[in-house]
């Protein structure tokens, strides 16, 4: 203990006795750090934006059911399948218990184009159940959602998001009771959602939710659809572990309603939650690689200062060898003198990350916004100890093995 603390007194001495040195010495330290912690931060981030985008989505116990081509032995027979309708959401609701929420959704072909008072704007129409707003998430600021009694009379309803509530109306009149036209049918505004923060990538996500424009499913089918056919058909169970039961149980029940033919297939979030850890690997190996590259550059300036600096002091050591210090005295000493260059690099490196990630959170929008970890910061310092063992090792090997008798010969 004695030797270690003798190791870091002499190397907060180095430190102070050659300032610039030092300074150079730990930046390349100081700017690994802080890439490496404020990496982390990013990354950290942007999976939560992830995260909270598969939350406000429906979460991981979502099934979704697509259709897909018969298999060959069928192909003849394929045209026997209705493919998805209303009477598959009915048949899981009746047949599968653990279908905690079922619910489908048809869409306008080729989009709705909406229209008020000389405003217009073109989006994805969707026709839904109520389910479809208690499963993806929907809240509704001002008015109401669409109910069953919607579907069942057919009214011609409609819910907007926030963003087309902008695009549609001036600034400070209510969109509420106001009516609409959608491809040139009337509907009655009867809620606006509330509006959503956006994430990166514009399309996805809140920016969708902010765009969604809802009526009834059965209203859509019936003014603008030639078909009974849904274009989207989506379970939610309980618990995940359900979810392969709960698979096989509505394979059973949608071969019976498409009179034998398999032409359906399922698809859970446990792809898109692979697709997430892969992301975070990827991101994790390249924005960390280029940190830890940045802590080898300062440790390589550690190493060679070290060496400079046991050239400097060959007869100190001399000294020491001859008053009875061991290799292994000498050895601690320089290796805790390189690991204190390198801890006190970290730590500013620390300070300089914390910075860095509260500028991020000024110009990066809420749902990828970097976050500031206490673990983050804790490996930061430890990776730069390890810089420091590892950038020590051989200047502080190689003034052990200094022979005391050349080494008091040196000037």
């Amino acid at each position: 203990m004695k030797l270690l603390t003798m190791g870091i007194a002499s190397g907060w001495n180095e430190v102070l006795a050659h300032k610039l040195r030092s300074f150079l010495t730990l930046f390349g330290i100081v700017l690994g750090a802080a890439a490496l912690v404020g990496m982390l931060g990013v990354v950290k981030g942007l999976l939560r934006g992830w995260e909270t985008m598969i939350y406000e989505t429906g979460g991981i116990e979502r099934i979704s059911v697509w259709s897909r081509p018969a298999p060959e032995a069928q192909r003849e027979l394929a045209k026997l399948s209705p493919g998805r309708t209303m009477n598959d959401v009915d048949a899981i609701i009746d047949a599968v218990p653990l279908a905690q929420r079922v619910t489908a959704e048809v869409t306008i072909p080729g989009g709705g184009r909406i229209y008020y008072q000389g405003r217009a704007t073109g989006q994805n129409v969707r026709g839904v159940l109520p389910a479809t707003f208690i499963m993806d998430r929907f809240d509704v600021q001002m008015g109401r959602l669409i109910g069953d009694l919607d579907n069942e009379l057919q009214t011609q309803v409609v819910v907007l998001g926030a963003s087309v509530v902008d695009q549609l109306f001036p600034r400070g009149i209510d969109a509420l009771d106001r009516v609409v036209t959608i491809n040139s049918q009337p509907f009655t505004v009867v809620g606006v959602l509330r509006e959503y923060q956006t994430n990166l990538g514009g399309g996805g996500g809140y920016s969708s939710k902010n765009s969604a424009v809802f009526i009834p499913l059965t209203t859509l089918q019936t003014l603008f659809r030639l078909d009974e056919n849904v274009d989207t058909l989506n379970v939610k169970v309980a618990d995940v572990a359900d979810i392969p039961l709960v698979m096989d149980q509505i394979a059973n029940v949608l071969t019976h309603t498409h009179r034998g033919i398999q032409d359906i297939r399922f698809e859970t979030r446990e792809d898109l939650l692979q697709r997430y850890e892969e992301t975070r690997r990827s991101y994790v190996v390249s924005l960390g690689g280029v940190a830890i590259i940045g802590l080898i550059v300062g440790g390589i300036g550690i190493m060679n200062v070290m060496l400079a600096s046991i050239n400097e002091r060959v007869r100190e050591i001399g000294v020491r060898r001859a008053l009875g210090a061991t290799r292994r005295n000498i050895l601690v000493q320089i290796l805790a003198e390189t690991i204190t260059l390198a801890i006190a690099g970290g730590i500013i490196g620390m300070v300089a990350s914390i910075g860095l990630i509260k500028l991020l959170q000024q110009v990066v929008v809420a749902a990828n916004r970097p976050e500031l970890s206490p673990a983050a910061l804790v490996i930061g310092v430890v990776f730069s100890g390890f810089v420091g063992i590892a950038a020590g090792f051989y200047p502080a090997l190689r003034a052990s093995r200094l022979s005391p008798v050349e080494a008091l010969r040196s000037d």
